[in-house]
Formats: C-alpha cells, sequence, structure tokens
C-alpha cells in the first residue's frame, strides 16, 4: 500500500500504531492527510 499524498509504502505496523489510515479505498500516513486536509484523523472508540 502507497500513501495518496507522498506515495510511500505503508507498512501493517503504521496502521497498528494509528500512524497510517485506510479512508475510501485510499491509505494514508496520518501526518500527510493532516497537511493535506488541515485537519487531525480521530480514531473512533
Amino acid at each position: 500500500m502507497q500513501c495518496a499524498l507522498c506515495n510511500e509504502y505503508i507498512d501493517d505496523n503504521e496502521f497498528a500504531f494509528d500512524e497510517a489510515f485506510e479512508i475510501d479505498g485510499e491509505y494514508w500516513h496520518a501526518e500527510c492527510y493532516a497537511e493535506y486536509y488541515g485537519e487531525e484523523l480521530e480514531t473512533a472508540v
């Protein structure tokens, strides 16, 4: 999987530690999402 913004590979550990997310079929690093959209992702509890 590659990040939708930076195209860097995302490994499974990043998903496990909430450093990456899948949103609407796209994969994002949390910091790339925040940079692109100007907001932080929140995890559902």
